[in-house]
């Protein structure tokens, strides 16, 4: 009890400064939460939390266990509770780096503070904790369902920790607590990686003799953990870098023990991997919920690859697996080729340095913003009077300079984070564990300064209590972009989308709002007490709802079999039953694709001789989703109504669609056209959504908002412009561009048809609108140039259709012109231009071969099989016009034409023309099967 009043005593200004900051940034936050659902992920967030179950990868188990627990409080809706939860987390964070902030000065300042000049630790830690707490990183986090609050507060109490050692570097329990904060910190965001080597580089600093003892224990705990992450794996690259790091570590660790003739700290070598598996202990929660069949079951973690593929980020670039074969693998002898998919391979050194470099300048003015001009002063006040403390002292400004450093631009450059509003509303929320550090380095930095002037004159103490003046800009330079009152626009989202519809329809959502925010209003908000709910009547568990960017990937098809399939499982113990598995999904079930069913569509659309759409999409994962889904469309559409709000175009889906609100849904039959009476109330149900959102004040400061209903309204545009029903379509486009003026996909949809009518002022006026909104966006400046450019060459087009209408036959006006359209994508003029004048180019075949060549890129079937026909009478000698005649015969499916042709080549050419078939992917099913088989197999000679 003795004990407890002296770290009172002494740590006052400590617990007062946490306690004020804390309490007044949870007000804040409280007041600012969102009342219910938002935009993006918030949707999936919620369900997981409020279901026991299991978000994206990395499945974020640490804040879903949590979120979870917190939200059986009976506080209100679960939704707002969540968010709430978020200030909690964050407001614990703020507490946590006032009162490290107010300690570390009072360590740095201990020999001046006399008189007033005691009340400035406190000070300084109060008003640039609320800095921190009302920069738009932090505070745009904490009011919303997302994991970047708790990931502060591990991150700051691991700091804390650290500083803790610094200050007594004897205490290894306190080190070995702050690496089960680090992994602790990892089982809620692998952006923890990030700050893994502060706890070496403070051992060298500190206590140097002791560093060899540490890294071997690390080294035996990277070791174990990478045991088991390639056991998880069963990747053989992944498990053969482990059996060599295995064989690698026990030699230098044989090694290592003779060096120290067993003079090891054998206790250290045990309790580092069990503190770090202690921390890591919250991934166990992943199998247990993904077990139990829960309305958000991403990655199907229940089983060893689901598990995997979560906990690796198998689904994104940069994946744990790839980095640690980059690395290991590279010092292992195990790294195979480099990818081509590597962040910046394809930039180059000179493409890293410049984008590091532009990002370097975007990050400080965004600091600047958060802490205002003046806590930049002190940050580099940090660095000024480094020198003139000792040793610890020192210690802990190079490591928090160090840890600055990599994460606000060592993991953004390794990203490839971009400067666009878009590019920085991704890169932001990764940022607040930067802001915890920075400011902890501006307060220190600021109070040095103050010290210093001080002790030369002091009224200079003054500028002390100013400071609390700062957070106050802080706050009114954030709440527009951060605060969440009173917004409703998720809920909108998602209520207005679902509340009509037919009972069992089907929702595909698409977006990550369209797809995550329906999946709340379903799965969440439909299950709340009615006192809990904005509409209490509002209850659409009745419908199903479907992700359009997932369908075919393995695991997500097991996913929705348990939830909406016949053999869905029923709950298994009493847990399940009082999680409410039993009665969650729609009572009838939808026909979905086994995985048999699934692999046969994968062949058949994969197939060199697939047959093509309208459109042709050169991504093949896309083609895939958009396939299964016209599958279970098929296989259902007779018993349910399908409603689509889409990621990527689905071009089958046009001929069946029909406006519905914020949706389109598909007819069961092809609709031949869409008559003036569903345009007309198309536009009128926009019009006046449209004005309702308008004239919201609040919608006006809200991106995720803008782009989110921007997106919904410009999926009409594509339907129209797919219809060819151009006036209907700009209207549509404009429309968007209003709710949104920097929406990329439609400033590229509209401007091509203001290309395509010539209209280059148009597209130049959109552009500067959308560049005034966001003027960090390249790709705005890539579209303004290409713009100009097509102006250009409008000149150029004009001279050939001259050219051309003077002498028809003029080839190299022809190819020039057919090559211009084909550059800019105008396929419909390109495809005009080649039908009506292939005839002419019958002795040519140089342009014919080109005609050729463009019609099969663009699959214009029969116009291909007529360029390839003249040109194998063109040129009867030469192999390769045959060999062209028998690709375009194949591709239009005259197999036995194809096979005459081809033999042709094969008289004419020889061994290589056998080559060139054997390698050609167009003829890879043919030639498994006579009579194919028999052209690339070589002459055997008769005796």
């Amino acid at each position: 009890m003795k004990g407890t009043r002296t770290w009172w005593r002494s740590h006052q200004q400590e617990v007062a400064a946490g306690l004020i900051s804390g309490l007044v940034s949870l007000v804040v936050y409280v007041w600012s939460a969102a009342p219910n659902v938002t935009l993006l992920d918030s949707g999936e967030f919620l369900v997981a939390a409020q279901h026991f179950g299991v978000p994206h990868p990395t499945g974020y188990p640490l804040w879903t266990l949590l979120s979870w627990l917190f939200q059986l409080l009976p506080l209100g809706n679960a939704a707002w509770e969540i968010n709430v939860f978020s200030g909690i987390c964050t407001a614990l964070a703020v507490a946590v780096c006032a009162g490290v902030l107010t300690n570390l000065l009072r360590w740095f300042l201990e020999g001046s503070l006399r008189g007033l000049m005691i009340w400035t630790p406190p000070i300084l830690g109060i008003a640039f904790s609320l800095m921190f707490a009302f920069s738009v990183s932090v505070w745009s986090q904490a009011v919303i369902a997302e994991v970047y609050g708790l990931h502060a507060l591990v991150i700051g109490l691991y700091l804390a920790v650290l500083y803790g050692w610094v200050r007594n570097p004897s205490r290894d329990r306190l080190m070995l607590f702050a690496f089960f904060l680090l992994a602790l910190a990892f089982s809620n965001h692998h952006l923890t990686l990030t700050l893994t080597p502060l706890p070496f580089l403070l051992i060298l600093l500190l206590r140097r003799r002791a560093l060899p003892d540490w890294i071997f224990a690390g080294v035996l705990t990277l070791l174990l953990g990478y045991l088991g992450f390639a056991i998880l794996s069963e990747d053989p690259q992944i498990l053969k870098t482990a059996i060599r790091l295995f064989y690698v570590v026990m030699a230098a660790g044989v090694v290592f023990v003779w060096i120290r003739k067993m003079r090891i700290r054998w206790k250290l070598v045990a309790f580092l991997p069990i503190a770090v598996g202690a921390g890591l202990l919250p991934y166990a929660y992943m199998p247990i919920a993904s077990s139990t069949n829960p309305p958000m079951n991403w990655a199907y973690a229940r089983e060893q690859k689901g598990f995997f593929f979560s906990v690796n980020r198998s689904q994104y670039s940069g994946s744990l697996s790839d980095q640690s074969i980059k690395v290991l693998g590279r010092l292992m002898g195990t790294k195979g080729s480099e990818s081509t998919n590597e962040p910046f391979k394809r930039q180059g050194r000179s493409g890293k340095l410049e984008a590091a470099q532009v990002w370097v300048g975007f990050f400080w003015q965004q600091l600047s913003r958060a802490f205002t001009p003046f806590a930049l002063i002190g940050y580099f006040a940090s660095i000024l009077f480094i020198l003139r403390y000792p040793l610890p002292q020192r210690t802990w400004i190079y490591c928090l300079h160090f840890a600055f450093v990599l994460a606000a631009f060592l993991q953004p450059a390794l990203d490839g984070a971009l400067i666009d509003k878009a590019g920085w509303w991704l890169q932001m929320p990764f940022h607040t564990y930067t802001n915890f550090i920075f400011a902890l380095l501006s307060g220190l930095g600021t109070g040095l300064l103050i010290s210093f002037l001080a002790s030369r004159r002091a009224a200079w103490f003054w500028l002390a209590p100013l400071m609390l003046v700062l957070p106050v800009l802080t706050f009114r330079n954030s709440e527009a972009e951060s605060s969440q009152r009173n917004r409703w626009f998720g809920w909108m989202f998602g209520y207005d989308m679902l509340k009509d519809l037919p009972k069992g329809s089907v929702v595909i959502g698409g977006s990550d709002p369209g797809r995550f925010v329906p999946t709340y209003m379903i799965l969440g908000e439909s299950g709340q007490p009615a006192a809990h709910k904005r509409d209490p009547n509002f209850d659409r568990r009745d419908l199903y709802i479907i992700t359009q960017n997932a369908l075919g990937e393995e695991f997500y098809m097991k996913y929705i079999r348990d939830h909406y399939g016949p053999e869905r499982p029923a709950p298994k113990n009493a847990f399940e039953k009082w999680l409410g598995r039993a009665n969650a999904y729609p009572e009838k079930p939808l026909v979905l694709p086994s995985e048999e069913e699934v692999k046969a569509i994968f062949e058949k659309l994969l197939s060199p001789d697939a047959a093509s759409g309208t459109v042709v999409e050169e991504d093949p994962t896309i083609r895939i989703f958009s396939a299964v889904l016209k599958w279970i469309w098929e296989n259902n559409r007779e018993e349910h109504d399908f409603f689509i709000e889409e990621s990527f175009q689905i071009p089958w889906s046009y001929d069946y669609a029909l406006p519905h609100g914020l949706t389109y849904k598909l007819s069961k039959t092809k609709v031949e056209s869409l008559t003036p009476e569903i345009v007309a109330e198309d536009f009128a149900f926009w019009a006046d959504y449209k004005k309702k959102l308008l004239s919201d004040p609040a919608y006006l400061k809200d991106f995720d908002a803008q782009r989110s209903f921007s997106k919904l309204r410009s999926t009409m545009g594509n339907i129209y412009n797919h219809r060819n029903m151009l006036p209907e379509a700009e209207r549509v486009y404009l429309e968007a561009l209003e709710l949104w003026p920097a929406n990329p996909e439609v400033l590229n949809a509209y401007s091509e048809i203001l290309w395509n009518r010539g209209d280059f002022d148009g597209v130049r006026k959109m552009l500067e609108i959308a560049y005034d909104w966001d003027p960090n966006n390249t790709g705005l400046i890539m579209l303004y140039g290409l713009s100009e450019q097509r102006r250009e060459s409008q000149t150029e087009i004009a001279s050939l259709h001259a050219t051309l209408k003077t002498n028809a036959a003029d080839a190299e006006a022809f190819t020039k012109l057919l090559k211009l359209y084909a550059g800019w994508g105008e396929t419909n003029k390109a495809g005009d231009l080649l039908q009506s004048n292939i005839h002419r180019f019958t002795n040519s075949p140089s342009t014919l071969k080109a005609i050729a060549s463009y019609a099969e890129s663009t699959q214009m079937k029969s116009e291909f099989v007529e360029a390839a026909g003249y040109l194998s009478e063109a040129s009867p000698k030469d192999p390769i016009s045959h060999y062209i005649l028998a690709r375009a015969l194949l591709a239009a499916g005259s197999t036995n034409e194809a096979f005459t042709a081809a033999s042709n080549s094969v008289s004419l050419g020889g061994r290589s023309i056998r080559s060139l078939l054997a390698s050609d992917p167009a003829f890879a099913n043919a030639i498994k099967s006579a009579p194919f088989d028999s052209l690339v197999k070589p002459t055997v000679p008769t005796p």
